[in-house]
């Protein structure tokens, strides 16, 4: 009984590839691009065979003559036995070297939704930094790169064979969507063809080449099969490895003996970026303004007029008096290139605020410090349903 239930059990581990009549297959070969590089064996992904689109395969006896690297296309040849997993693991018999597969930009900067990247500084206190991708629209992300010393966004595109930085700002400490900005002093990070050799030259007289496709490089978050990228200036000289499928992976900066560098050291995924966000609130005891701390949450592409406006609406201690009601909603925030905040309400929040002359005054100061201060603007424009505010008590021009 025992015996024949140890039979089965290993029966469902292990599957023959038969080539028909019934006969059993001496070898087997297709042609397949390997993912990656582990020891004595590789992680391929198949591209003429159907049998399985990914396979480990054991190279510990197979024969070959080439340094096995990621992005190399081959002949594989394995013997017929496959132990089911995923991916399966077959044992390798030879293995012929076909040439490099076609490297794409997008794959070695992927647009991601809802992750966050920690990454290790060394030689500099400001070298350590978070990342969050903040929006993701069409070939376009907006990061947020906090670094303890300052918050900046930076805009990519991947487009047309090309990773260009479309926009980068520092100092910005609220979020808002910049996603189609361009700063006017775009630069290209990645080109195609990705392959040793390929360079090009900066606005700033700078000099970018591709000088490996597959480096290995150690980081905290794992070893990856990097394209390196070498930028030289009279400044000095800085080495980028982005890692297919993760993105930029590690930056090293040299000058003058100096050396600083960023090391990838985690990613999380399904993250949430969060800001403490200070709100103001009427005082119904004393007539007075009181600020209440709060933590909001953002996701990738979430609206912050939509997170601001929740977060106003929850709850509060007893003596503070309502600013937004239910049923009121923001419909548009922004900071414009003179430093003042646009705010548009939609129609509830006028026609729901029940209110005498001053305490419908505290209640636009508290809207007025609120997002005055979450964007360190110089003031205030409020609008509702896109007109200037108006009500029996307040009149705005």
């Amino acid at each position: 009984m025992n015996r024949k239930f140890k039979y089965m059990a290993f029966a469902l581990l292990l599957v023959l590839i038969l080539p028909g009549c019934g006969a059993k297959a001496e070898t087997v070969t297709f042609s397949a691009e390997i993912e990656k590089v582990s020891g004595d064996s590789i992680l391929v992904k198949t591209i003429d065979y159907k049998g399985f689109e990914e396979a480990s395969v054991d190279l510990r006896d197979a024969e070959y003559h080439f340094d096995p690297a990621e992005g190399q296309l081959v002949e594989v040849t394995i013997l017929p036995e496959i132990k089911e997993s995923y991916p399966v693991q077959v044992t390798g018999v030879k293995l012929v070297y076909k040439g490099e597969a076609e490297r794409k930009v997008a794959d070695y900067f992927p647009l991601r939704e809802n992750v966050k990247y920690t990454y290790r500084g060394e030689g500099n206190e400001f070298a350590g930094y978070e990342v969050y991708n903040d929006y993701v629209s069409g070939d376009r992300l907006q990061q947020s790169v906090v670094n303890g010393g300052t918050e900046t966004v930076r805009v990519y595109e991947v487009k047309d064979g090309k990773l260009t930085r479309t926009f980068s700002e520092g100092e910005i400490y609220y979020r808002e969507n910049m996603i189609q900005k361009s700063g006017g002093d775009e630069e290209i990070l990645l080109k195609e063809p990705l392959k040793k050799g390929t360079s090009w030259t900066l606005k700033d007289g700078r000099h970018r080449t591709v000088t490996e496709t597959a480096k290995t490089v150690q980081t905290p978050a794992g070893s990856f099969a990097a394209v390196e990228i070498v930028t030289e200036g009279g400044n000095g000289t800085t080495v980028d490895y982005y890692a297919k499928g993760m993105g930029l992976i590690k930056t090293t900066f040299q000058s003058g003996g100096m050396e600083v560098s960023s090391t990838l050291e985690s990613v999380e995924e399904d993250a949430v970026r969060e800001q403490t966000v200070r709100f103001y609130y009427p005082d119904e005891k004393t007539d007075q303004l009181r600020s209440v701390e709060k933590k909001v949450e953002y996701r990738t592409n979430d609206r912050t007029e939509e997170v601001l406006a929740e977060a106003y609406k929850s709850e509060v201690e007893d003596g503070l008096g309502l600013v937004l009601s239910t049923d009121a909603a923001i419909k548009s925030l922004s900071l414009d290139e003179k430093n003042r905040v646009n705010l548009d309400f939609n129609d509830a929040f006028l026609t729901d605020m029940n209110a005498g002359a001053s305490f419908e005054t505290m209640i636009l100061q508290s809207i007025a410090n609120t997002f005055g201060n979450y964007y360190h603007a110089d003031s205030v424009v409020l609008t509702v349903e896109g007109k200037p505010y108006e009500s029996g008590h307040v009149e705005m021009k």
